[in-house]
């Protein structure tokens, strides 16, 4: 019996060892994307050889060959896309700083009349310009007049958004200066020109054109111009714009600082584009009845504005009007409804917002 239960017991170990010896321990490891195969041989007999040589360098080459060696090692793909665009970041910020420094202070252009000042890039330090002679620079931080190439005019844009400028004087040879010459000019606090200037004037640090027919810039700070005399109480400014004016140009009263009522001439006739955008402070207006012009965003986002009303002459009203002014519910207009359908009106004149409207009164006098 004895006997019986061993030879059962070793016929199991045989078995189970003979199932060992016959498997393969395989490891899978991703090197770089590429999987490779690492096969383990059979444990054998010491001193056995089961395999010929040739077998055995049959079996090499096998155990060294994978499909997935034959992939190519890509990196993926939102890396390549993160490396191109700093790439592009880096090219776009190395030019746009080269630009930046090759520009010069002043920038001229020679025309049939004479020399125009078409640019001028601060430095962050420069407060006060004179607009009278072409300006050269005699070393890296000093420049001076050339009195044999006089000022003929002022391109538009050409101290457009400088936020340090905050005195211009103008010089006595100055023609023409195009409308928005001194756009967004935030710390703006007074335009002087030279007496002997045929072409325009300026009063109280306001410009105009020579014959006071026309309000070309009331400066953006005028409120912190030491001689200014316009402040109430509060601190807010009243205007009273000269009976000889028929224009207000374009941008002219636009984000002036604590400006909170205009008194147009009485011979007004056109308010030009954008003439009083952005006044915030802005609460009181009266349209004269010479007014035949109203132009595109003229009072946009004025809005402590509560009332306004359209004299009979009013012909034309540019697009977005009186966009964003929040303060007003309803327009009195003295045109009855079938004579202000002829009225050549922009898109979104009337509108507070893209959806809602101020409402319309046909028929009105002044109250």
């Amino acid at each position: 019996m004895d006997e019986q239960m061993n030879d059962q017991f070793c016929a199991e170990n045989v078995s189970e060892a003979t199932d060992t010896d016959d498997l393969s321990a395989t490891a899978a490891t991703d090197r770089d994307g590429a999987n490779v195969t690492e096969t383990i041989p059979a444990a054998t007999t010491a001193g056995e050889d089961p395999t010929t040589p040739a077998e055995q360098s049959e079996d090499a080459e096998e155990e060294t060959f994978d499909i997935n060696s034959l992939r190519p090692h890509v990196k993926p793909l939102y890396k390549v896309l993160f490396i191109l665009l700093m790439i592009v970041a880096i090219g776009a910020s190395l030019y746009f700083s080269f630009n930046a420094i090759s520009l010069s202070m002043y920038e001229y252009a020679e025309t049939e009349d004479g020399w125009q000042l078409s640019g001028f890039h601060n430095d962050n330090t420069v407060k006060s310009i004179r607009i009278d002679y072409v300006m050269e620079k005699r070393s890296s931080t000093t420049w001076e007049a050339d009195t044999s190439r006089p000022i003929t005019s002022i391109r538009e844009y050409a101290l457009c958004c400088d936020n340090d400028i905050e005195e211009i004087f103008i010089g006595k040879d100055v023609a023409y200066i195009q409308p928005l010459a001194f756009y967004s000019c935030k710390s703006l606090r007074h335009i002087e020109v030279d007496p002997a200037n045929t072409h325009y004037v300026s009063v109280d640090g306001i410009l105009y054109n020579y014959d006071m027919t026309e309000i070309i810039q009331f400066p953006i700070a005028y409120s912190r111009y030491e001689n200014n005399h316009l402040k109430d109480e509060n601190g807010k400014m009243h205007y009273v714009i000269p009976d000889t004016v028929r224009k207000v140009g374009a941008l002219c009263f636009a984000y002036a600082e604590d400006l909170a009522e205009v008194t147009l001439s009485p011979a007004t006739e056109r308010l030009e584009t954008l003439s009083f955008f952005r006044c915030s402070d802005l609460a009181a207006i009266d349209l004269p009845d010479t007014l035949t012009y109203i132009g595109s965003d003229s009072f946009s986002y004025c809005t402590l504005l509560t009332s306004v009303y359209i004299p009979y002459a009013v012909t034309e009203i540019g697009h977005h009007a009186l966009y964003e002014c929040s303060g007003i519910t309803d327009i009195n207009v003295a045109r009855s409804k079938e004579e202000f359908a002829e009225v050549k009106l922009g898109n979104y004149w009337n509108y507070t917002t893209l959806t809602h409207r101020i409402a319309v009164n046909y028929d009105q006098g002044r109250t």
